[in-house]
């Protein structure tokens, strides 16, 4: 049970990091009109508190995913990673209105099988 935890937790700080990390993209990429735009804009990204604690959830992430593997297969846990694929793309959708068609919804559902199907299996 305690490994559930870790791997739900491993999906959470992901998702965490990569929607904050697009967010505040998002924010510095409107204020960018310098003449080096791409060294200005990685040293605001990196200066951030926001995007650092996209970082840190990262970090933490790789810390929760060592303390579920210590106790599971690591056939058994690993798919699990793969539902980022599909909570990224619903969060995107949700929090910034990114389209979402219909083929790719297909291709989540089938990532979604696919772990369940693999979970079942053991």
């Amino acid at each position: 049970m305690r490994s559930a935890i870790f791997i739900l937790a491993v999906l959470v700080l992901n998702l965490y990091a990569q929607l904050v990390v697009k967010a505040r993209a998002v924010a510095h990429a409107k204020q960018l009109v310098t003449a080096f735009p791409q060294l200005n804009y990685l040293a605001a990204m990196f200066t951030d508190p926001w995007v650092l604690s996209g970082l840190v959830a990262v970090v933490l992430a790789g810390a929760c995913w060592m303390l579920a593997v210590q106790r599971l297969v690591i056939g058994f846990a690993y798919p699990f990673m793969a539902l980022s694929f599909v909570l990224v793309p619903v969060g995107s959708m949700l929090l910034f209105g990114e389209p979402l068609p219909k083929m790719q919804i297909f291709a989540l559902a089938l990532i979604m099988a696919g772990v369940t199907l693999s979970a079942v299996a053991r």
